[in-house]
């Protein structure tokens, strides 16, 4: 996990879509939808984006095409007032292990569309 200041952690998020025209990050760092994200799609259709993120918890989805979706490779969730879930990322500059989305790991993500924040 890269530094960015002493206040910040580079964080990476990643979303398997190849067919996908559009993958955006959305969550409370971004006021939901008002400042998403836009992922870059790489070669092999996997979708990209690293965040400088102060430690702290975070709540987060992907929108795929317009499409709430979860992120298949975190475990860490919490039910929204719309009743699906919330990904959540904890960010901690002192933390050695990282989940396989902040180490690189690329997965396939599995559109599931739901609503959400």
């Amino acid at each position: 996990m890269a530094k960015t200041d002493e206040s910040k952690s580079v964080q990476e998020f990643f979303y398997g879509a190849p067919e996908a025209t559009s993958v955006q990050l959305v969550g409370d760092f971004t006021h939901w939808q008002r400042q998403p994200i836009q992922l870059v799609k790489q070669a092999d259709g996997v979708w990209k984006t690293s965040v400088a993120l102060a430690d702290g918890s975070y709540h987060y989805r992907f929108l795929v095409d317009g499409s709430w979706c979860d992120d298949p490779q975190c475990t860490l969730r919490i039910q929204n007032i719309f009743g699906s879930h919330n990904m959540v990322r904890e960010v901690s500059g002192s933390a050695e292990g990282t989940t396989p989305a902040e180490s690189g790991e690329k997965h396939a993500g599995q559109r599931r569309p739901s609503k959400s924040a």
